[in-house]
């Protein structure tokens, strides 16, 4: 026997199909770019992790009472009891796993724009950098990628953001 009832057969309409297509390509459209360019992303995580390491550096000048050394380049930051640059091997200082040398490297597109020789804090955490000594507030240190972020370290405290 025929089941003539067309009310009760399933499947999706031709609208519905349509419709589905077109959320899906809008979808696409606003996540496929931000997949693909993840510059702005590691621009701002390299930033945070620098601004992370200056701040272990002014931690550790003040703990272990000595001189602690931010080596900047272009594409990274390094770690060191000395202001000699590069940094011999027996003078790095460890980070907070311990690891020597502790350096942090800028991912492919991003850079520090006016990278400083060496950034340093004496015993008592202050920064002792001749741009700061320009009487500014406070250091600038500039991180391109996709747009511009900045680590600040301000000049009386060391305080880093």
């Amino acid at each position: 026997m025929l089941d003539l009832n067309r009310g009760s057969s399933r499947g999706f309409t031709m609208v519905e199909l349509i419709l589905v297509i077109v959320v899906a390509g809008i979808l696409a459209t606003v996540a496929v770019p931000r997949m693909l360019g993840r510059t702005g992303f590691d621009t701002r995580g390299y930033a945070d992790q620098l601004a992370a390491t200056v701040r272990f550096a002014q931690k550790l000048a003040v703990a272990q009472r000595r001189d602690v050394f931010v080596q900047l380049t272009a594409n990274d930051a390094t770690l060191c009891y000395i202001a000699t640059t590069p940094c011999p091997a027996a003078s790095w200082a460890p980070g907070p796993g311990g690891e020597k040398p502790y350096t942090v490297s800028a991912p492919n597109g991003v850079a520090i724009a006016n990278p400083l020789a060496v950034l340093a804090f004496d015993r008592g955490g202050r920064p002792q950098t001749a741009a700061l000594l320009d009487i500014q507030a406070q250091l600038d240190i500039p991180i391109n990628g996709s747009g511009t972020h900045h680590v600040y370290v301000e000049q009386e405290t060391g305080y880093v953001h």
